[in-house]
C-alpha cells in the first residue's frame, strides 16, 4: 500500500482537528441541553463546530481517496514487476 509521509501527516492532522471539533461540540451542547446562559451562541457555536468537524471529514476522504486511488495504479506495475 502507498501511503506517503505527507498524507499520512495530512490524515492525522484533520483527524486531530475533526477529534477536536468533536469534543467542543458535546461541550457546547452540553450546555445547550442545562439551558444555562447564552444558550444562542452555544448552540451556534455547536453549529460552526460541526460544520469544521464535516470539512476535516471530507479532507479525509479526499485524501484516502487519492491513496486507494494510487494504490490500485500500482497494483498492475507490482504485478508486472514478480511475473518470471
Amino acid at each position: 500500500m502507498i501511503a506517503d509521509r505527507e498524507s499520512f501527516t495530512d490524515l492525522t492532522v484533520h483527524l486531530k482537528r475533526a477529534s477536536d471539533a468533536l469534543l467542543r461540540t458535546a461541550q457546547r451542547l452540553a450546555t445547550v441541553c442545562r439551558g444555562g446562559p447564552q444558550l444562542d451562541d452555544h448552540a451556534a457555536g455547536a453549529l460552526d463546530e460541526l460544520i469544521g468537524m464535516a470539512i476535516e471529514l471530507a479532507a479525509m476522504e479526499r485524501t484516502l481517496r487519492a491513496l486507494m486511488d494510487a494504490n490500485h495504479a500500482e497494483e498492475p506495475l507490482k504485478k508486472a514487476s514478480t511475473r518470471p
